[in-house]
């Protein structure tokens, strides 16, 4: 092989990649869930939600004056359901809950319940934080690291 072949060859090599990454891009672009950032008490949140998630839950405009879909109760049954299998959240009590709208989805009326857990031993360790859709679909929500100083 010529040396003057190798630029092209880098080139067709290139074009192949970004055609691929597009393609895979435009195709996959349902599978990436979308980061919803929030936060409570002071600490910046992480919520991955696929948009499938998203829109299968239903609307809610509290302007009209209706309870929402999912009431708190049920939201709770929801969230103990989902840390009963799971080692992690036992022995953790609910510690607060914030109903809020979805992040670049109030235009859409999406909401969710957002809550703090805590374990049972007062509080000592760090806080979890789980969302529950009102479709009843619970998500872990991440903390976001402190910053290293």
């Amino acid at each position: 092989m010529s040396h003057r072949s190798l630029p092209l060859l880098t080139a067709i090599a290139l074009f192949a990649g970004v055609s691929c990454a597009w393609v895979g891009t435009v195709a996959g672009s349902d599978l990436w869930p979308e980061e919803i950032i929030d936060s409570m008490d002071g600490q910046r949140l992480v919520v991955f939600l696929p948009d499938a998630d998203i829109a299968a839950g239903p609307q809610w405009l509290p302007a009209e004056g209706t309870p929402p879909p999912l009431n708190i109760a049920g939201a709770v049954a929801h969230l103990e359901k989902w840390m009963a299998t799971d080692p992690r959240y036992r022995e953790v009590e609910i510690h607060e809950i914030k109903l809020t709208p979805i992040r670049h989805h109030e235009q859409e009326h999406r909401w969710y319940y957002l809550f703090q857990l805590r374990h049972a031993d007062g509080g000592r360790r760090k806080a979890i934080y789980a969302a529950v859709l009102f479709n009843g679909k619970v998500v872990p929500a991440l903390a976001e690291p402190s910053s290293i100083k």
